[in-house]
């Protein structure tokens, strides 16, 4: 038996130092995913190597994964195992989507090869959201400008060790590393721990006509683990990037769930890590207008991911006062606010106008 995979980087990211071999199916073609659908005439091109029956580690996890159920079909050296789509429909497994789940299958390499009990079993949805942030992350030189930075690049960086010990809805990875040092040598192996969580939007409703904003309370474990006498925190609207769509029409969604407010327009604020001496995290902050005539604070959030948010609409000058005070103490709703002090007489007077 063998086991086939519908893309070569997939396949070399899941055990790299096998010797893969173009293969094809015929009668199916890939899912957006790279799972094999039903479709008379279709052929499938691929790559195999021999395997185990039953499918071994890693390659069962990433399976399970991916699809619902794993067949046996004929190849083209023989028979071999694939993950069946869920779809009845076949679907352009785009290069984007290949970059994905080629970070998904090293991840999940990475995972079997040290299981524990805290990440295992291989949590498909979570890896997904962190392999499209790395994904995203990749074409930073799209959008973030080099003119003081010094200019070192990814690929200086050494790599000589990455496990990840701790793989749920969020992940902890551990990497032991050599980078260049400013005096133009290069450090000695260092270990770091880093705590993976998915790229997210903020977004702070102003409605500029009424000169109102909205922000939401909810509480926050990380603030009750710090110790805080109140972890239950004031904030922008946000949400996790969890699937491909636009970080804009992210914020039009969570706008609607976390604030049941309905977005008029989106105004960048910034990108930006919030801590990247420890987080990967990377956000992207907006500031959304809204028509407050007749809304109302109240308690908003999904129920099925035990959100419980209390929203609050509050003046300028009461807004501004809790920066004053201190009682707004979370990063995005401080620079959100600083921003909207900066800009507010700009957007008032283009509100005015319309």
């Amino acid at each position: 038996m063998r086991v086939f995979l519908s893309d070569r980087d997939v396949a070399l990211a899941l055990c790299l130092d096998a010797d893969w071999q173009p293969d094809r199916v015929t009668g199916f073609s890939p899912d957006a995913n790279g799972a094999l659908v039903a479709v008379a005439g279709g052929q499938c091109e691929g790559v195999s190597i021999p395997c185990d029956d039953p499918v071994d580690e890693p390659f069962s996890s990433y399976f399970n994964g991916l699809s619902g159920e794993v067949k046996s079909f004929p190849g083209a050296f023989g028979p071999v195992f694939a993950p069946v789509s869920d779809s009845s429909e076949p679907a352009e497994f785009t290069v984007h989507a290949r970059a994905v789940e080629a970070c998904v299958a090293r991840d999940t390499a990475r995972i079997l090869s040290r299981p524990t009990a805290f990440n295992t079993p291989v949590n498909r949805a979570g890896l997904l959201m962190r392999a499209r942030s790395f994904v995203r992350a990749e074409k930073s030189d799209e959008r973030v400008p080099v003119s003081v930075r010094r200019g070192f690049r990814r690929g200086a960086v050494q790599q000589e060790s990455r496990a990840l010990p701790y793989a749920r809805y969020f992940d902890v990875e551990d990497v032991h590393l050599r980078h260049p040092r400013f005096d133009g040598g290069m450090s000695p192996v260092i270990e770091r721990t880093v705590l993976r969580a998915a790229d997210a939007v903020t977004v702070l409703p102003y409605d500029p006509i009424r000169d109102q904003v909205v922000v939401v309370e909810q509480f926050r474990p990380a603030a009750y683990v710090r110790g805080d006498c109140h972890p239950w925190v004031l904030e922008p609207v946000a949400g996790r990037c969890d699937g491909d769509e636009p970080v804009e029409e992210v914020a039009r969604r969570e706008m609607i769930e976390e604030a049941g407010l309905t977005l008029l327009g989106l105004e960048k604020i910034a990108n930006y890590y919030p801590s990247p001496g420890c987080l990967t995290e990377y956000l992207f902050t907006f500031l959304g207008l809204v028509d407050l005539s007749d809304a109302q604070s109240g308690v908003h959030g999904v129920a099925s991911e035990d959100e419980d948010i209390q929203t609050h609409i509050l003046s300028f000058d009461e807004a501004m006062a809790l920066v004053a005070s201190g009682e707004a103490d979370n990063g995005p709703l401080l620079l959100s606010l600083y921003w909207l002090g900066a800009n507010r007489e700009r957007l008032r007077r283009e509100a005015s106008a319309a």
